[in-house]
Parts: C-alpha cells; structure tokens; sequence
C-alpha cells in the first residue's frame, strides 16, 4: 500500500522518492560513479552519521524490506524450538561485506550497480516492475526478475529470519561498519540479573547475539531482546566501554578486502564489455524523457524503478538484454504496453538521482515546429503496413500523432489490386525532424505482434552520436 500510494501522480516527487533519498547507499554510489551528489540523495548522508550514534536503526525501523520479511518470518517462521539455532551469527554473514565492497569497487570505476542488490532499490523495483504491472498489462521479462528475486527474499526469510539483511544486504553491511561506532548500543547490566534464559536470542532479528558478545555491526536496533527479557538485564543506551566495537575476523581480513576489490575491478570491463556495444543506445533502447547520455545515464541511475511506478502509461519497464549486463534493470520504454505522454514529465520528477532530469513540458511537444526534447523516431515497416504490404486501409498511425503539424503523413494513391479492382489507399511516412518518438503511433497499431510503424532510438536529443546521419569521415 505504501508504494501503491508513492506511485500516485498526486504525491509530490519530493516525496514519491523519499525512501530513496534516505538511502546512503544509494548516496555513496552515485557519489562514486559520477562525482556529486545529487538531488536528495544527501539525505542519505545524513542517515549514515546518525547510524554512528545510534547503531542501525534504519534496518529495524524505516527499511521496508525488512518489514516484509520480519512479516514473512512472522508468520511462517521456523518454529519456537529450532529458532535458537536459527539466530545464531555464522561466518558466511560476512558475505554482505564482499558484496558491498564489490558494488563500491564498480561504482568508483562508473559502472553504477548499487540498486541491484540495495534493499530501497530492490524493492521499488520489485513494486515497480514485477507487482504494479499485473494490473496494467502483465510483467515483462525484467518484471519477472524483479517479482522473482523478491519472492525469493520473502521464502527464505521463512526458513531463517531477516535472511536477506544477515548475509546479503550491501546497505546493512554499510550501516553495520559504521554502527561500530555508535556510542548509544544493547549492552547487559553488571548487577548479575542476568539468568542466561536465551529468551533474547529467540528474539533477536540480526543474529547479533546480545546474549553472549554482542554483535553491534549485526544490530538492527529492533529492541525486541530488551522486550523480551524477564530481568531487565538488556538496556539500550551509552555504554561504558569505550572506542569501536570489534567485528568478525573475516569481515575485516585486509587480504580478503584487497582481493575482492582487485577482483571486483578486473571484472568491470566485463561488465562494460557486455553492454549495447560502447556506440551509444541500443536502437530499441529508448530511454525516458530527460534521461543523461548513455554513459552518464548508466553511472547515475539505480534501476530503483520510481520512473516504472509512476508513469501514467505504463511504458517504461526495467530492461533484460537490450542493453546488455551494464544496463540490466535500468528503463526503457515498451511502446506496445503504453506511450510517452507529450505533457507528461512524472519520470523526471521522481528520479532520486537525476539520472532523468526534468525537462519543460512544452520541450516536449513539437507544435509549429522541431521539439526541443525527443527520445526517438519512428519508421513505418512498409512490408508490415496495411496499406503499403496489404492493400488494406488504414490511417490509425496518422490520426494519433500529437504533434502540430503531425509527423505522420499520409499520400493518397490510386492502385489497381490483383483481382483488378481499383482502389484508393492512404500510405503513411514520417517526416523526422517532427517526430518526437512518443510512441502512440506503435502503441495504436492494429497490425498484431510487432507493429507496422516503430520508434527507433535514433535521433534521440540526448546523444549526438545516436542520429539518423552520420557524419562521413573525411581524409
């Protein structure tokens, strides 16, 4: 319900991406890949310092999926007996270390891969993508990973509770090396009231074992262990030892580190190497309204899926394959589920990073002329066209194009068919300079499957690499 209604127009875009904004994940990898810190974002910066005083309270008290997956354990949780087993720390915890310094590793080099696996990005995504669609026309491939890697979360959390943020969380590994700090911790009395019951441990969400040395980098600040001691032996607040709490011997092995950053470094090239071919967009690539150039584009954005949730039209999707592994999860727009809106600039505005940024409405629209802003052009498939393939009338393409004067033409023709019958047809093209590529021409195409008129990336105003001529190399 609390995305549902974050994804609502009337919300304003401040606090449509708020969740976001608080993220210091999301901060610090932006930071990163593109050197500033933008928008909102500082927030997040904000929370971290308050992290060093309080310990991880965001975890046990704003992280949305850790709700979800407290819930889930809630309600099919291990059962009683098996659960002091379950919610003791293991030596693999420590893997959300790696992948954090793995995600900081490619950001730093502007291959920016923090949203997939940082839980506010995750699960805006997962909403986004693989939940909100199912009312607006089905999932698409991304939707299906997005739904399926959350589902996965939630199962696991079943089997042992908070799964995801004990051992994979990259923010909660984040938040747990700055939570060393935390002058205000869980610590037991000395009065000896302590009876050793295990009852905190039953308890405890993080696995940080405030019943024998306690764990302040794996405390979510829950305080369900203070809740459920008979002897009031737990208390949260400054405690007596001074200096940073120690963390677990693998966690910060510098051999360990150097080797994942080494490692995480070869394999960005990799990552690069693997995307739409280091030309610019991919052709059926079309990125939002607004969005960066490519590079820029894929180094700010956090594939959190704010611009998904709240396109009017349901266009953009989160993408797998058009732009290769760099650009897994990020939007594109799918014009056979919806269109750009020529007055619509939403995506812009809920954009936590300003990977879009928000551009004038009238930009948009070419009314009396070249708009400023396009995202595309689009090209009629003669072979696919009813009236150019199959002599058939139709001039839907034309009747829907937004723009003044429309980029849709139509030419009237005189042929003779097979049978010998003389018909008058109407053949559409397009004139370029006064396509805005919004789409609704593809969208309202009644030629089935793949339709006859297309937009095609090129021609973009964001990159000038990407349009329909290029320049002839001269000697």
């Amino acid at each position: 319900a609390l995305f549902w209604g974050l994804a609502e127009p009337r919300v304003p875009a401040s606090v449509a991406s708020i969740l976001l904004a608080l993220d210091p994940l999301t901060a610090i990898g932006t930071a990163l890949s593109d050197w500033t810190v933008v928008g909102w974002t500082w927030l997040g910066l904000a929370v971290l310092a308050l992290t060093a005083v309080f310990g991880r309270f965001f975890c046990g008290w704003i992280c949305p999926l850790g709700t979800l997956q407290h819930v889930v354990s809630w309600i099919a949780g291990p059962e009683r007996r098996k659960r002091y087993k379950i919610n003791r720390y293991r030596r693999w915890f420590s893997i959300k270390y790696i992948v954090l310094v793995a995600l900081l590793t490619w950001a730093a080099l502007g291959t920016n891969h923090i949203g997939w696996l940082d839980p506010i990005p995750l699960l805006h995504r997962a909403f986004a993508s693989g939940i909100r669609p199912l009312w607006h026309g089905g999932l698409s491939p991304g939707g299906w990973v997005s739904f399926g890697l959350l589902a996965a979360i939630l199962l696991l959390s079943a089997w042992m509770p908070r799964f995801f943020c004990r051992g994979v969380c990259p923010l909660g590994a984040l938040m747990g090396v700055f939570a060393r700090l935390a002058p205000f911790r869980i610590h037991r009395d000395e009065t000896g009231s302590c009876t050793s019951c295990t009852l905190c441990v039953f308890a405890c969400q993080g696995a940080d074992e405030p019943l024998d040395k306690h764990r302040v980098s794996e405390c979510h600040v829950c305080l369900n262990c203070l809740g459920s001691c008979a002897e009031e032996s737990l208390h949260y607040g400054v405690a007596r030892t001074a200096g940073p709490a120690p963390m677990p011997a693998l966690d910060v092995g510098r051999r360990r580190f150097l080797l994942t950053v080494a490692g995480s470094a070869a394999f960005a090239p990799v990552l690069r190497a693997a995307g739409s071919g280091g030309e610019g967009s991919a052709e059926d690539a079309i990125r939002p309204p607004g969005a960066l150039a490519e590079d820029s584009f894929l180094s700010r954005c956090i594939t959190c899926g704010a611009c998904s949730a709240s396109c009017p039209t349901g266009v953009i999707r989160s993408d797998i394959g058009k732009t290769g592994v760099e650009g897994l999860f990020t939007p594109i727009l799918d014009m056979r589920r919806g269109w750009c809106e020529p007055s619509c600039i939403r995506c812009g505005e809920v954009c936590p990073t300003e990977a879009i940024t928000t551009v004038n409405p009238d930009a948009k629209q070419a009314i009396g002329g070249p708009a400023e802003v396009t995202i595309g052009t689009a090209f009629v498939n003669r072979g696919r066209c009813l009236p150019w393939g199959m002599e058939t009338p139709c001039i839907v393409c034309e009747e829907m194009c937004p723009t003044s004067p429309k980029a849709v033409w139509l030419e009237t023709v005189e042929i003779t068919r097979r049978d010998g019958k003389a018909i008058t047809l109407q053949r559409p093209s397009v004139q370029p300079e006064l396509c805005t590529g919004c789409g609704l021409c593809e969208n309202r195409c009644p030629v089935g499957q793949q339709a006859a008129i297309r937009v095609s990336s090129i021609g973009e105003t964001r990159d000038p690499r990407n349009q329909m001529l290029q320049r002839r190399a001269t000697s």
